[in-house]
């Protein structure tokens, strides 16, 4: 995602989950695939090396998650500093984080839908 009224329309309508260290929102996109979108601000990392490293962890954790999450646009947001974090760690709660949503999304997909 890259304009401002992508980002906007989940933020203002999405669906949200919430983890330790980050914020998913995710909303129908109306495409054919998934869609993401990356809010790493100074606010929760001032240094931009942390924040950069989020980001490289975030689009990780959506790349092995990617096929099954479908035609949404899903933002991550970044709460907290990783600085204390080891990789791995920050690796399972995004991962866990995405697969949660995309199990909530398959609950409520009609099973004609998902074939």
């Amino acid at each position: 995602m890259r304009s401002a009224d992508d980002f906007e329309a989940v933020l203002r309508d999405g669906n949200r989950l919430t983890s330790r260290n980050f914020v998913l929102r995710a909303g129908p996109n109306g495409g054919l695939h998934a869609r993401l979108g990356i809010i790493a601000g100074k606010k929760a990392a001032a240094r931009a090396v942390d924040r950069n490293r989020a980001k490289r962890l975030i689009r990780e954790a959506f790349r092995a998650v990617w096929p099954s999450l479908g035609a949404y646009d899903v933002t991550v947001q970044l709460r907290n500093d990783l600085r204390g974090e080891l990789n791995p760690a920050v690796r399972a709660e995004l991962g866990s984080l995405l697969e949660s949503f995309a199990r909530r999304i398959q609950a409520h997909t009609p099973q004609r839908d998902r074939q």
